[in-house]
């Protein structure tokens, strides 16, 4: 399994258009309070100079829409990961806290937003560890729970949780699922004429870019090392989106 972060780095470029969390929300998130989110707000916070203390935020993407006709944000956090980690409650309730320490720096004042951490994983096997930071301690009583760190995260598993039906055909995070998927060129060329038309319905340059930048730097190379180089993988995507 590659460990360079080329994967990472290719799914927050991804990540980083509000298309493809559009489509994440509307489609991957099997929450009931979806519904009451107002799509049109969405908008990234973009990164800042930021102290030492907060370098770890660079890992993650920071989205924030509001709930429709109100005026109360909720943010989310979104984490790209290709490895397996036990402990992903925890990292998860750090960059949640380091969140609220950058609100609090440039002077947010209370109500803070709510806070939603969502990990992005595509690896090998299924994602396993725990999703409620609880669990990883001992067994405790229940005067001591309320006392322990407690972050639950969300999880979209593109290469093996179902692909959703609810979704529909034009969505591009089902889209990029299949190509997790996919194990023959033959079945990543289907995939890839339907992405061509799509981005092209689209016609955002910005989407699009990301798009090629991940199939020619992380995808196709690590999907099939032997028939794609890293240079021949980012000349052949270009070309096809």
């Amino acid at each position: 399994m590659p460990t360079d972060g080329k994967h990472d780095t290719g799914y927050r470029l991804l990540f980083s258009q509000p298309e493809m969390v559009r489509d994440l929300i509307r489609g991957y998130l099997a929450e009931e309070w979806i519904r009451w989110l107002d799509l049109d707000t969405l908008e990234r916070l973009e990164e800042c100079n930021r102290e030492p203390a907060l370098e770890p935020l660079n890992e993650i993407i920071v989205w924030r829409l509001r709930w429709q006709g109100g005026s109360s944000w909720v943010h989310l956090i979104l984490k790209a990961q290709m490895e397996k980690d036990p402990a992903m409650a925890l990292r998860m309730g750090l960059y949640r806290e380091l969140h609220y320490h950058e609100l609090l720096r440039r002077r947010a004042t209370a109500p803070l937003p709510v806070v939603l951490p969502l990990v992005l994983y595509c690896g090998a096997g299924r994602w396993q560890a725990p999703r409620d930071s609880l669990e990883l301690f001992l067994p405790l009583l229940p005067a001591l729970q309320r006392h322990a760190p407690r972050t639950r995260y969300l999880l979209v598993d593109t290469a093996h949780d179902p692909v959703s039906d609810k979704a529909g055909a034009d969505n591009l995070v089902s889209l990029l699922c299949k190509l997790e998927r996919s194990r023959t060129p033959d079945a990543v060329d289907g995939l890839l004429e339907r992405l061509v038309a799509l981005l092209s319905e689209a016609g955002n340059e910005a989407l699009r870019q990301a798009w090629s930048d991940f199939l020619g730097r992380s995808f196709l190379p690590r999907r099939f090392p032997d028939l794609f180089t890293p240079e021949r993988a980012e000349a052949w995507a270009l070309e096809v989106c």
